[in-house]
């Protein structure tokens, strides 16, 4: 998921410091900002001293009422550490971080999405835990690379993570339509199936939607041999490929199988629980595995995670790839960062912890709290497990980290897909327009 930060926003970030060096007044910790980011030698013996933390992350129901259960646990056992929650919306979270660190307010502890590992780390906003102490590395050396940047560590993932799309059973009973064969399903197939779903719910609900977010976009493309980005931080498509991909979109919207452009465009900000799909509107919800169980408990449905559609029919050849859930990252602006390296230890390596957030931010990267969580899981977050497993043998790539400068891209390209599904671009010129805004915010952060 990758709702963004604006270049205004990040203009008033470099204002502050933000790509130099940060001035850490009053830092009352070993902590030693460096260019680039601070680093510190955290003391594993400090983190359970006095502090006042700020935790923030992104939620939904579920989420906040596991978390609030661990940190309240966290702060029972180490009564010195007092943990201030502040649990936010998607639509609104990274606008809030954006402003916290311009003002020097950065929260202690941050859950942080792959899109702004670069842009957070690489401009000196977060923390190198590589040498926080207080968090044991070892079991999650396997996850590490995904969150270090030009060789810091600023984001360490929460748990392994897929995309996917969930099809509620429930209304496919209702419509009378087979759920497809993940495994050999083409384009073709997921736009026929949609029609079949309105046709038959009698208009009650209708086929599918898209995020129209750079994972949506990454699978059409490496189905054409092409990726939003290369290991060189370049754009790694032509405009060709990106034309087809709005052509099928615009396809999709104007056969009117899925939600009008009105309803499309108050989608792609809602709370999960104020989705579409989530509130049973449409019968095909574009997801990550882990967000199965927080769906399926709004919207009560019988959930089922299938495998991207692709053009030539084949799940070796449908483009999908591991990521990280969401990273939990320290800001460079701590005064505290043994204390918040320890709450990040507790989410990630103890297993009381693990069996109340279960596989919610993503299947355990840990060995020991996997054997541990994995028993214990709903009959969705099983799904969840088993996708990652079943689709192992098929992932043949990786995307490589988003350049710096390309947080906006998600907002970019909803934003062309609407120009697209509205009438105001063709496919074709939407393309053009969308690759020269991405060059340009390359570009612009070099």
């Amino acid at each position: 998921m990758s709702q963004q930060l604006s270049r205004r926003q990040f203009g008033a970030l470099a204002l502050t410091g933000i790509g130099t060096t940060f001035l850490l007044a009053g830092c009352g910790t070993s902590a030693t900002p460096s260019a680039g980011g601070a680093s510190s030698t955290a003391a594993a013996g400090d983190a359970f001293k006095k502090a006042t933390l700020n935790f923030e992350w992104w939620t939904n129901p579920v989420r906040s009422a596991y978390t609030d259960k661990i940190i309240q646990a966290y702060t029972q056992a180490h009564s010195k550490v007092t943990v201030d929650q502040a649990p936010g919306q998607w639509a609104t979270y990274w606008t809030k971080l954006s402003t916290q660190v311009a003002g020097q307010t950065e929260p202690d502890v941050i859950q942080m999405d792959q899109a702004y590992i670069a842009e957070y780390g690489g401009r000196g906003a977060l923390l190198d835990m590589s040498k926080v102490a207080s968090i044991d590395l070892t079991p999650l050396k396997s996850s590490l690379a995904a969150g270090t940047l030009d060789g810091k560590l600023y984001g360490i993932p929460t748990g392994n993570n897929a995309y996917g799309i969930a099809a509620n059973k429930t209304l496919f009973d209702k419509a009378g339509v087979d759920v497809p064969d993940d495994k050999t399903w083409t384009w073709d197939d997921y736009l026929d199936i949609c029609q079949k779903l309105k046709k038959g719910s009698g208009g009650a609900f209708t086929g599918s939607s898209w995020q129209s977010s750079d994972q949506d976009l990454q699978l059409w493309l490496h189905q054409h041999g092409q990726q939003l980005y290369t290991d060189k931080g370049k754009l790694g498509f032509t405009t060709g490929n990106l034309a087809s991909w709005f052509t099928m979109v615009k396809k999709f919207f104007d056969a009117g199988d899925g939600p009008t452009p009105d309803q499309f465009t108050t989608d792609v900000s809602a709370a999960l629980e104020q989705t579409l799909f989530g509130t049973n509107k449409l019968a095909l919800g574009w997801m990550w595995s882990n967000q199965v169980t927080a769906y399926q408990q709004n919207n009560g449905g019988d959930l089922v995670l299938l495998r991207p559609p692709s053009i030539a029919g084949a799940a070796t050849k449908n483009g999908v790839y591991y990521k990280p859930s969401m990273y939990w990252s320290i800001g460079s602006q701590t005064k505290y960062p043994a204390q918040a390296g320890g709450i990040i230890n507790y989410f990630l390596n103890d297993t009381s912890s693990a069996k109340l957030q279960l596989a919610e931010r993503g299947v355990p990267v840990n060995p020991k709290v996997l054997a541990v969580v994995k028993p214990m899981l709903s009959a969705t977050d099983q799904q969840g497990v088993k996708y990652l497993e079943d689709i192992k043998s098929e992932i043949k790539w990786v995307p490589p980290v988003p350049p710096k400068g390309t947080s906006t891209v998600a907002t970019v390209l909803q934003r062309h897909t609407q120009d697209v599904i509205f009438g105001r671009a063709k496919p074709a010129d939407a393309a053009t327009a969308f690759k020269t805004e991405v060059q340009g915010l390359i570009d612009s952060a070099a």
